[in-house]
């Protein structure tokens, strides 16, 4: 009797410490986010813009527009005392990845992509539609577009830009938007 108590207690540790050794080695590396932030000073005055992406890589490879475009969310958050002024056909963005490649994104969908764009219903288009401004102390979500058969090879790997560069007319430098911890290249 005390041989079976003792065995089924060395099996429960045994089960129990490779348990816990499963749970700490399960690290989510599928669901891990990737956080990009930059941020700019405004021309004149005090304060800053922060600008934010928050998204996985499965998130961004799955989320398409009409199977032609990969969406990336972009928080601009202006804590300056004047409005940030936005350009839907001068600012720019780029991405790069790590091999090197990079990716022109597109802000304007409806000049880029007329069909796409009459294809979303009246309320999307409203939403995501590429604003004039960020208000002084205000928030704004802007809508970056990728087109999936120019990040073909990051796609297949799951590979999330190194680095996001947003030029906007309105500012004297583009805006850098980097993981935590990666340096410019």
């Amino acid at each position: 009797m005390i041989r079976r108590i003792l065995l089924f207690a060395v099996g429960f540790c045994l089960a129990l410490s490779t348990t816990l050794v499963l749970v700490k080695g399960a690290d989510g590396g599928k669901a891990k986010n990737v956080i990009y932030q930059g941020q700019a000073q405004p021309q004149t005055g005090n304060g800053s813009s922060k600008f934010s992406i928050d998204t996985s890589p499965i998130i961004f490879y799955l989320g398409t527009v009409n199977y032609k475009y990969h969406v990336l969310l972009i928080r601009v958050k202006n804590d300056t005392d004047a409005p940030l002024k936005l350009s839907k056909d001068q600012d720019t963005i780029d991405l790069r990845f790590a091999d090197g490649l990079t990716v022109k994104g597109v802000l304007n969908l409806p000049a880029a992509d007329r069909a796409s764009w009459d294809g979303l219903d009246a309320e999307i288009r409203t939403a995501v539609a590429y604003p004039e401004v960020v208000p002084a102390h205000e928030e704004e979500g802007i809508y970056l577009y990728v087109r999936i058969g120019d990040v073909k090879g990051p796609r297949k790997k799951h590979e999330m830009p190194s680095s996001i560069t947003y030029a906007i007319k309105s500012l004297s430098r583009p805006v850098e938007l980097r993981p935590p911890g990666v340096s410019k290249a």
